[in-house]
């Protein structure tokens, strides 16, 4: 558990205590994190192909990775649309703008699809001839979480206003609790064990991060499981953001989870308007903040 919260919150901490203000710098360092993105699903990729009895463990994790994400997304939703339903969130009048193009951005989830592929593709060929420190992806990670931090702190949000923003506490309040039902859900519905389930559910989107923690304790099986489930949400999100903001707000900035300080901020803004930013800033950066502390936790008890 210990070990787990290092490797998450030292680099991040040390990451946050720079702040880059150079846009030139800041371009090296978006880079150099997807770039570590890339690396960390094609030594995942690796170590899935190098897998005994492959062939019949890739259903296996198709199958639970799809279960896990329509459970997960049904509980999330369910819980926060009745939150805007008893306390609802009134956004000003707002012509919805021309939305940022979403085959762009499913354009890169596929991208990263393929080099887990790619990763399993080179696993299985080169498997009892050639030993690739798998474990190397943590590295890579620390690397990658440090940029992140760097980003964090460089994108000029103060802390202020994200602690004291009540609709988005409560709205990451609500998608925790939620999405630990889920994966409570998912460990019956599934024949999970329960800490595994409530890990993999601890995500919250970041596949990145849960994928090699994940990994790294349990092997290759459930560190794709947890990839292709929170890779899902983000996937999901690029089409129901739009359908949800108009009456379910909260709901719309809710199931981006931890991208939606990130990835699924501009289609939030576009679909919201400038006046719902701030509470999904002040989500997506509390929802970043407790997935290394979940994720910790849950892979400690198993």
């Amino acid at each position: 558990m210990i070990y787990g919260l290092m490797i998450a919150f030292v680099p991040l901490f040390w990451g946050y205590l720079f702040r880059v203000k150079n846009t030139t710098y800041m371009a090296w360092i978006n880079r150099l994190t997807l770039l570590c993105l890339y690396l960390i699903l094609l030594i995942m990729g690796i170590s899935l192909g190098q897998l005994d009895e492959l062939t019949t463990k890739l259903p296996q994790i198709a199958s639970v990775a799809f279960g896990l994400s329509v459970i997960l997304h049904l509980c999330n939703i369910v819980a926060m649309g009745l939150f805007d339903r008893c306390y609802p969130l009134v956004l000003p009048q707002h012509h919805q703008d021309e939305l940022p193009s979403r085959w762009k951005v499913l354009l890169e989830s596929v991208q990263l699809c393929f080099m887990v592929l790619l990763g399993g593709v080179i696993g299985f060929l080169s498997k009892g001839v050639v030993d690739f420190p798998l474990h190397s992806s943590t590295y890579v990670l620390v690397v990658m979480i440090f940029c992140v931090g760097i980003q964090l702190r460089s994108s000029g949000i103060p802390l202020k206003s994200v602690f004291l923003n009540r609709r988005g506490i409560y709205t990451a309040v609500i998608f925790i609790l939620s999405g630990l039902v889920g994966g409570v859900i998912a460990s019956f519905c599934l024949d999970l064990p329960l800490a595994n389930a409530l890990a993999l559910a601890s995500g919250f989107g970041w596949y990145s991060l849960s994928s090699v923690l994940i990994n790294d304790a349990w092997g290759a099986v459930y560190g794709s499981i947890a990839f292709f489930n929170d890779l899902s949400r983000e996937i999901f999100c690029l089409f129901a953001i739009p359908f949800f903001m108009r009456r379910f707000p909260s709901t719309a900035v809710g199931l981006g989870g931890a991208t939606s300080l990130d990835a699924t901020l501009p289609i939030i803004q576009k679909s919201g308007g400038i006046h719902i930013v701030p509470v999904a800033i002040s989500f997506g950066f509390i929802i970043n903040l407790v997935v290394p502390i979940f994720l910790a936790i849950f892979i400690g008890l198993a």
